[in-house]
């Protein structure tokens, strides 16, 4: 069973982001260091590098094309 996705705001959408890590809540560090990345993109190809650089040695992570859903994975 996969966790719920969580969601977080960009650029006026809500971000989806898929995931399979059980410690991944809405209140946790993992969480917050994301929505802090998402801060920092003004587009989808610098969305995927900051969340690359920021949670890429955790998670392998793919964005699509329109930024409207992240999927991570853990290593």
């Amino acid at each position: 069973m996969t966790p719920d996705p969580l969601f977080v705001d960009w650029q006026g959408i809500q971000v989806r982001v898929h995931h399979e890590d059980p410690r991944l809540t809405p209140y946790s560090p993992g969480v917050s260091r994301l929505r802090s990345a998402v801060e920092l993109a003004s587009d989808v190809e610098g969305l995927r590098l900051v969340l690359e650089s920021v949670l890429g040695d955790r998670y392998r992570v793919r964005v699509r094309d329109d930024g409207a859903v992240v999927e991570l994975w853990r290593r």
